[in-house]
C-alpha cells in the first residue's frame, strides 16, 4: 500500500470498531508518523515538506480521530456493562439530524434558537422516550487554539445561562501544538509559567485533555489533563447523571 493516507484511514477504522484498546489508539496513531513521511517521501517526492503534510492531514482527521476512540472505548463499555448501553458518542452531524438533541442542546438568542459549535456530544440517551435523554457534554476537538479558547469560553457561559443547559459540561481535547498548555517560566507572557489560555481554560472550562507525547505529572491540574483522563471523566459524568 503506497499511499500512507489510506493507512491511517484503515487504523482509525479499526479504533472505531473499537478492535484497538482506546487507551492506545493516539499512540498507534503517532506511531504511524514516521512510516507516513517515508512513504510520502519515496512515492510523492514533488512535496516538499512531508512531516509538514502530516502534521496538517491529522490535524483535518483530529474530530475524527476524537471520535473513533471515544466511539470505540464507549462501545467497549457497553459489552462489559449493560448499564451504559445509554451512553451515546454523537459527531456533529448526527446531533443536527436529530430534532430533540438539538432542542435540548440550543441557545436561545432572542425568537431564535441556535446550536453551539459542538464537535461531539457525549450523551445519556433514552431510547424509550427520546425527551428524557441527557446531553452530559460537548467536546471541542483542536489541534491548534488561538482564538478558539474563548469560543469554547463564551459557549461555556451560554450554556450556564439557562437552567435548560446549564448542567451541560464543556470539555476541550487538544494536541496543543502551541504548547499553551505547558508550564514554562521562560515563556514571554507567563503568569508563573501558564499562558493566558491555560489560566483561563481551567477557570472556565470542565477539562482540557492533551494529547501531547511529553505530558508531564507536573502540568496537570483538576481541569489540564493527559488525555486517558478522558475515560474515567466520561464514566463519572454519566453515573451522576
Amino acid at each position: 500500500m503506497s499511499d500512507p493516507k489510506r493507512k491511517v484511514e484503515a487504523l482509525i477504522s479499526r479504533i472505531e470498531k473499537g478492535e484497538i484498546a482506546p487507551d492506545k489508539a493516539w499512540v498507534k496513531i503517532g506511531s504511524m508518523k514516521n512510516e507516513y513521511v517515508a512513504l510520502l517521501t519515496k512515492y510523492y517526492p514533488h512535496i516538499k515538506n512531508a512531516e509538514q503534510s502530516w502534521h496538517t492531514y491529522i490535524g483535518n482527521k483530529f474530530q475524527q480521530l476524537i471520535y473513533s476512540i471515544l466511539k470505540g472505548y464507549v462501545d467497549r463499555l457497553k459489552i462489559k456493562d449493560t448499564c451504559f448501553r445509554s451512553l451515546l458518542v454523537l459527531k456533529e452531524s448526527e446531533i443536527k439530524k436529530n430534532d430533540i438533541i438539538s432542542r435540548k442542546l440550543a441557545i436561545r438568542y432572542g425568537d431564535y434558537f441556535l446550536l453551539p459549535d459542538t464537535d461531539l456530544a457525549i450523551v445519556d440517551y433514552s431510547f424509550e422516550d427520546s425527551w428524557k435523554s441527557k446531553i452530559l457534554a460537548i467536546i471541542s476537538c483542536k489541534t491548534s487554539l488561538r482564538e478558539r479558547i474563548a469560543q469554547a469560553c463564551y459557549w461555556k457561559l451560554k450554556l450556564l445561562s439557562s437552567d435548560a443547559t446549564k448542567h451541560i459540561k464543556v470539555f476541550l481535547a487538544s494536541t496543543d501544538n502551541d504548547r499553551d498548555f505547558v508550564i514554562d517560566d521562560t515563556r514571554r507572557e507567563s503568569f508563573q509559567g501558564k499562558s493566558r489560555n491555560r489560566i483561563i481554560s481551567e477557570y472556565e472550562l470542565d477539562g482540557v485533555y492533551l494529547l501531547r507525547e511529553d505530558f508531564r505529572d507536573e502540568w496537570e491540574s483538576n481541569k489540564v489533563k493527559s488525555y486517558d483522563h478522558v475515560f474515567d471523566d466520561i464514566i463519572q459524568i454519566f453515573k451522576k447523571g
